[in-house]
């Protein structure tokens, strides 16, 4: 083989292997919930506290409404769907969360959602 044809090959070995992994969507930035209280404020003014326990079940307080509910693990976001018809995707970002929030649920992802910031309590 002479060394025209090994570099031929090198580089399409090389891409051939590279190209699928960058086609690859990205890993999500944890690979469990986000245990414990949160308070997340919405762009509408509401004030939801929220805590996501170990075994995934939920709990929200607004001051007109609570609920409980199940948490789980969906494209590296976190999805919270309440029992009382509502539905809030949490994406981290840094110590934070970006949280998108559909009533009803039924409007879950393409509707247009309240948007709020969700910090760790202490």
């Amino acid at each position: 083989m002479t060394s025209i044809q090994l570099l031929t090959a090198a580089a399409f070995v090389t891409v051939f292997f590279t190209l699928p992994s960058l086609a690859d969507p990205p890993k999500p930035a944890s690979s469990s919930l986000p245990v414990g209280k949160w308070k997340i404020e919405f762009s509408n003014g509401v004030v939801e506290c929220c805590e996501i326990r170990k075994d995934e079940s939920i709990f929200v307080v607004e001051p007109l409404r609570s609920s409980s509910g199940r948490a789980s693990l969906r494209d590296g976001s976190v999805v919270i769907s309440c029992d009382d018809d509502r539905v809030e995707r949490w994406t981290a970002v840094g110590k934070r969360m970006v949280v998108e929030h559909w009533f009803p649920a039924a409007q879950f992802p393409s509707g247009t959602p309240v948007l709020g910031i969700a910090k760790r309590m202490k």
